[in-house]
């Protein structure tokens, strides 16, 4: 099969990457390049045989290499040259996320074309185990990894811990992390969205969200208060609930937002799950609203839920291209492709106030 899911207790040991004599202690470029008196940059251009490298760096650098017993990802250097037997590591929250799996899937097709095959790893919704799982693909010696992360924590992403395997951010960049990225535009789809509810007469809007503190749902909200701003809408604290993670305390959340004495009368709903929980709640509950979900899935499209789509399929073309490039051209600056967002009307967001 192309697609080969891969336990995050998988982590199989790489020969030739330990300190001669400490056979436990993994040697990293970090060490080689300080026995080489150069930048871990320098040891990976070196190992990707850059010609930015002076002839005498390149001697010194694999001089150092040999003598500790330091091994580079040799994938990815046979498939620069040609050999197109290689894989490239997918790292998930899970494979239930109806968004990640698309991504899976176009980042498959992709790279299936290309000659590669595509790993994929769980971390069941634990952003903690995302080092480990990346540990354990890069020891499986992919070309390249695609890393959906959750976790704020990005060191494990360095060079000298990556041993030259090529990065590629789907979803959110990593200030502190030169890599390739692929992003969608939800900030611009939810200002469109929410300007569209303004349209209509709402200035009680409410937004639905997860965990406040991520990079998605700072994104999100900054759309939805960039509309009420430009529209000269004051923005209601208490209409903002964060931290939600599951489509059951969404609707425990709309309920006790249509409970308060002035309720909004409009819902944007800013994930999936929570996009779930709050069309349960309009269908049994007795109050009628305005509801404008995230992503989207057949049944609320039957069911005419206006929704903020995003194409996870090009998303995961787009990442799997940006490894393939990333592998045959290592030197290249890091690009960041933007794959945009679409606020689609069916009718449930167009409900006056």
């Amino acid at each position: 099969m192309a697609m080969k899911p891969l336990s995050d207790t998988q982590s199989p040991h790489r020969e030739g990457h330990t300190m001669p004599g400490r056979a436990e202690q993994r040697v990293t470029l970090r060490d080689v390049a300080k026995a080489a008196g150069v930048s871990t940059a320098t040891v990976t251009r070196t190992l990707q045989n850059s010609p930015r490298v002076e002839p005498e760096t390149r001697r010194r650098v694999m001089e150092q290499v040999q003598l500790l017993g330091y091994s580079p990802n040799p994938i990815a250097r046979d498939l620069r040259y040609g050999r197109r037997e290689a894989a490239v590591g997918l790292v998930t929250a899970g494979f239930t996320n109806l968004f990640q799996a698309g991504v899976a899937s176009g980042a498959e097709r992709e790279l299936r074309h290309a000659g590669l095959q595509l790993i994929i790893g769980s971390t069941d919704d634990t952003p903690a185990r995302e080092p480990e799982l990346a540990r354990a693909m890069i020891d499986r010696r992919v070309s390249a990894l695609l890393m959906m992360p959750d976790g704020d924590h990005r060191d494990f992403l360095s060079p000298e811990h990556t041993h030259g395997t090529p990065v590629v951010l789907v979803g959110r960049p990593a200030a502190d992390l030169a890599a390739d990225v692929v992003m969608t535009d939800d900030d611009h789809a939810v200002q469109q969205a929410t300007q569209h509810l303004i349209g209509l007469g709402h200035h009680r809007i409410a937004a639905l969200t997860g965990r406040l503190d991520s990079f998605r749902a700072t994104q999100r909200l900054g759309g939805y208060r960039s509309a009420l701003a430009e529209s000269g809408v004051r923005e209601e604290p208490p209409l903002v609930v964060g931290d939600l993670t599951t489509p059951q305390q969404a609707r425990e959340a709309v309920v006790r937002l249509l409970d308060l004495p002035s309720p909004p009368t409009a819902v944007l709903a800013l994930n999936l799950g929570i996009s779930t929980g709050v069309l349960i709640e309009r269908l049994a509950g007795q109050h009628a609203f305005a509801f404008i979900g995230l992503d989207e899935t057949d049944v609320s499209k039957g069911l005419g839920v206006s929704a903020v789509v995003r194409d996870p399929q090009e998303v995961g073309r787009q990442a799997a291209r940006l490894a393939i490039d990333r592998i045959a051209t290592p030197d290249r600056p890091p690009r960041t492709v933007t794959v945009p967002s679409a606020f689609v009307r069916r009718g449930t967001g167009e409900v006056g106030p």
